[in-house]
């Protein structure tokens, strides 16, 4: 196993970045989905146009869609939770073309 100081700048900086990402307070994958909706109550305002407004975690895994609502008070957190995944995943991608090429130069 390599030295950790061997590995080139941009690799060890991604990893760094990475770490602190993952030990951050949470990280879930999904979109955040505004949805206006019409109540049953006959006499509400939302059958006068004014619809109510909810967040919702809207996430796809193997073929199914599923979503879950977010309160108010959770809907900060669930979109910083939301971002960090992003961020992460856009990490892994980076770190992964790095390694990409160290496998050229080698193949030079």
């Amino acid at each position: 196993m390599e030295h950790r100081a061997s590995r080139p700048a941009r690799e060890r900086a991604i990893r760094s970045r990475l770490c602190q990402l993952i030990q951050g307070d949470g990280v879930i994958h999904g979109s955040l989905v505004q949805m206006a909706r019409v109540c049953g109550n006959a006499g509400c305002r939302c059958q006068r146009g004014a619809k109510h407004v909810s967040w919702y975690l809207a996430v796809s895994a193997h073929g199914n869609k599923r979503m879950i609502y977010i309160p108010s008070p959770w809907e900060r957190r669930v979109r910083e939770w939301v971002q960090r995944y992003q961020d992460i995943r856009g990490r892994l991608e980076a770190l992964s073309e790095c390694h990409w090429q160290q496998i050229r130069q080698r193949q030079r």
